[in-house]
C-alpha cells in the first residue's frame, strides 16, 4: 500500500536501527513514498513487475514470495512474527524464499520526485531463520544478503547502492533498518529501486520485509533568537513581544538555502508569510506564536512540500498573569500581642508574596498566604504561578489599623452627698469594651479596672478611659467625670458648737439637715440623756426633751443618718 503521508516507526524491542548502508546525516522530511504491502487476513501476490520471484499462496519455498499477515504456523524452522508497521491490525509484509542463484527479487518505480533534490531510502528486513535451528545447530546457515539499488527513470543511471552484508538468523525476533542517500538529477522525477539477492538458496537466506519509504533528506536547520533561545516563554504583561529568528543550516547535506517563513498558532496549521524568505526574521507577538521556515537547496523546490525540508519549531509561549490573592479582609491590630495577622486566599499553584508597596518596594514575606506585622498600615500581597513563573499585574491591600473605642460615655458629673461620705461616678460603653479608672488625663495611676462605675469619697476629678476586650487597644482620650458640691462644702460639715441667743437668727439651732437624720440623741458630760428627736433636721437650740435651757458646755451625740442607713458620734458646745 502506497501513501503520501508520514508513518511514525516506533522501536520496540525487537527492532534495531542499521546504519550499514547509511542514512540522511541530516534532517529527514516526511516520508513521500510508503510501501507497507497493505493489511488483511489472506495472502496477495505483488503488482505484476514487481518480482521475478513465482508467488504462492501459503510459505514460500525457494525461488518463491507471498504477502501475508504473519509467519505464524510455518513448516520451516522460522520465527513467528507479525509485520513491522506499528498499530497495523493485520498488517502484512513480503516474506521472501531466496532462489538458488543470485538475483534481482524486487523492484518498483517512486514518482513524484523533486530535481536537484536529495533523498533517503530506508526498509526493515528480517532474517526468518530462527537460532537454535538446524541450519546454525549444523553450521550450514546461508546469511541473507540483499543489496539496494536506485536507478534513474531510464533504468540506466544508477544513483546509489549498497548492501546489507551477511545477516544471520537470531534467537529473539529482530528487524533490522536499512538506509541509501541519493540525489536525483535535474528534471528527474522518479527512480526505480531494486533489491538484489546476494545469496544462494538453500538452508537460509529467507528474510521479510516492510515499511519501504521514501523521504527528503537535507540539513538539520535550529531556529534561535539574538539571545540563542531555541524557544521563549513569556507572560502576558509582557506582550506585544518583538524578536528577531535565525535559522542556522548545519550543512550537512545542503550547499545552498533557500527559505520560506511560516507561522501558526497552534504548532499543527501553517501559513506561510509572505515576503519573509531571508534567514532572518523579525516577528512582534502579543499570543502564543510558532514559527518555523522551509528550506530547499534551490529556490524552484520550495513551492512543492515533497521538495522542501523543515526547520526546528520557534516556540513563543505566552502564559496568562494570574489574579491577585483574594484578601481575608482588613484587621485590627491587636495591642495586647502588638501584632496582627493579615491573610489572603489562593489555590494551591500560586506562591503568595508580601510587599510594602503596590508595586516595587520592599519584599516583606514570601510564599506564604499570612503575614504577621509589628504595626499598623496597608500591605500589599502579590501572586506569582508556580507552573509558570508569572506575576500578577497588581497587588492584594490589607489594612490593619488599631480600631480605637471612643471614649466612655459620661453618666453625668455629680454633686457629693453630704448626707454619706461617698458618691457612685458612671459611664456607658458599647459591648466587649472595658473601662478603665485613673486621676489624670494621661499616664496616672490606675484607681480601678474593669468596671463602668467608681465609687469615690471624696470630691474631684475622675478620668475613665475605654480598651477593646479583644484586641486590647484604649481610647486616644479619657473621659472627665467630677464631683462637686454646689451648696458649699461647708454645708456639709457637721457643726460643732451652736450660741443660741448670742446673735439672734445666727447659729442658733443645731443644724443637721444636709444628712437626712432619721433620729438624734444628746447626752451631757455625765452620760445623761438630756434630748432626743426622730426625723431631726435643725430642732434643738440647747434644751431638753422638756424645753428646758441647758447650761453651757459640752454635749455629745448619736445620730442615725442616710435613711437608717449610717450611724455618726459627736459632740457639740453650748455657748450663751
Amino acid at each position: 500500500m502506497k501513501f503520501n503521508i508520514f508513518v511514525f516507526l516506533f522501536t520496540f524491542s525487537f527492532m534495531y536501527s542499521n546504519a550499514q548502508l547509511g542514512f540522511c546525516s541530516g534532517n529527514s522530511g516526511d516520508p513521500i513514498f510508503t510501501e507497507d504491502f497493505d493489511t488483511g487476513i489472506n495472502n496477495s501476490a505483488l503488482p505484476a513487475g514487481t518480482t521475478t520471484y513465482n508467488y504462492i499462496n501459503a510459505f514460500p519455498d525457494d525461488g518463491f514470495y507471498t504477502v501475508s499477515n504473519g509467519s505464524f504456523g510455518n513448516p520451516f524452522a522460522w520465527h513467528q512474527i507479525e509485520d513491522h508497521t506499528p498499530n497495523d491490525t493485520d498488517g502484512k509484509f513480503l516474506i521472501v524464499n531466496a532462489g538458488f542463484s543470485t538475483g534481482e527479487f524486487y523492484r518498483t518505480t517512486v514518482t513524484g520526485l523533486c530535481e536537484t533534490t536529495t533523498y533517503e531510502f530506508s526498509a526493515w528486513l528480517f532474517n526468518l531463520l530462527q537460532v537454535p535451528g538446524p541450519c546454525s545447530d549444523q553450521g550450514i546457515e546461508i546469511a541473507l544478503n540483499v543489496s539496494f539499488q536506485i536507478w534513474d527513470s531510464t533504468d540506466t543511471n544508477l544513483l546509489a547502492s549498497g548492501n546489507t552484508g551477511d545477516v544471520f538468523g537470531t534467537v529473539e525476533p529482530t528487524w533490522g533498518e536499512y538506509g541509501l542517500v541519493f540525489q536525483t538529477l535535474a528534471n528527474q522525477d522518479s527512480v526505480i529501486l531494486k533489491m538484489i539477492n546476494n545469496g544462494e538458496g538453500g538452508c537460509g537466506n529467507d528474510l521479510a520485509i516492510d515499511d519501504i519509504e521514501f523521504k527528503s533528506c537535507g540539513d538539520s536547520v535550529s531556529v534561535t533568537d539574538d539571545l540563542d533561545n531555541m524557544s521563549v516563554t513569556i507572560c502576558d504583561n509582557e506582550t506585544p513581544f518583538s524578536t528577531t529568528l535565525t535559522a542556522t543550516p548545519d550543512f550537512s547535506v545542503f550547499s545552498s538555502h533557500f527559505y520560506q517563513w511560516q507561522v501558526s498558532t497552534d504548532g499543527n496549521n501553517w501559513t506561510d508569510i509572505v515576503g519573509e524568505s531571508n534567514q532572518t526574521i523579525n516577528v512582534t507577538i502579543s499570543s502564543s506564536t510558532f514559527y518555523r521556515t522551509k528550506i530547499a537547496e534551490v529556490a524552484i523546490n520550495l513551492n512543492n512540500t515533497q521538495c522542501i525540508l523543515l526547520s526546528d519549531v520557534f516556540q513563543i509561549t505566552v502564559n496568562p498573569n494570574p489574579d491577585a490573592p483574594t484578601s481575608n479582609g482588613n484587621v485590627n491590630f491587636n495591642c495586647n500581642l502588638n501584632e496582627a495577622m493579615l491573610s489572603v486566599a489562593a489555590s494551591s499553584d500560586i506562591t503568595v508574596n508580601w510587599y510594602d508597596s503596590s508595586s516595587g518596594g520592599l519584599l516583606l514575606q514570601a510564599n506564604n498566604i499570612n503575614y504577621t506585622t509589628n504595626a499598623e498600615g496597608t500591605y500589599y500581597a502579590e501572586s506569582t504561578d508556580n507552573n509558570t513563573g508569572c506575576i500578577s499585574t497588581t497587588r492584594t491591600a490589607i489594612s490593619t489599623t488599631i480600631a480605637a473605642p471612643e471614649a466612655p460615655l459620661s453618666n453625668g458629673d455629680l454633686n457629693f452627698d453630704c448626707t454619706i461620705d461617698e458618691i457612685t461616678l458612671s459611664v456607658s460603653v458599647p459591648e466587649n469594651t472595658i473601662v478603665d479608672w485613673y486621676d489624670i488625663e494621661t499616664g496616672g495611676a490606675l484607681l480601678l479596672s474593669n468596671s463602668t462605675s467608681y465609687t469615690v469619697n471624696e470630691q474631684g476629678t475622675y478620668y475613665a478611659e475605654a480598651s477593646n476586650e479583644i484586641t486590647g487597644c484604649t481610647s486616644t482620650s479619657r473621659t472627665t467625670v467630677s464631683v462637686s458640691d454646689v451648696l458649699g462644702f461647708e454645708n456639709c460639715i457637721i457643726p460643732q458648737g451652736i450660741s443660741p441667743g448670742v446673735s439672734p437668727g445666727k447659729n442658733d439651732n443645731f443644724d443637721l439637715s444636709n444628712f437626712d437624720v432619721t433620729e438624734i440623741t444628746i447626752f451631757n458630760r455625765y452620760g445623761t440623756l438630756v434630748y432626743t428627736k426622730t426625723n431631726y433636721t435643725d430642732e434643738w437650740e440647747g434644751q431638753t426633751n422638756k424645753g428646758e435651757e441647758l447650761p453651757v458646755g459640752t454635749y455629745f451625740y448619736t445620730m442615725i443618718y442616710d435613711s437608717g442607713a449610717r450611724k455618726h458620734n459627736g459632740w457639740v458646745y453650748i455657748n450663751r
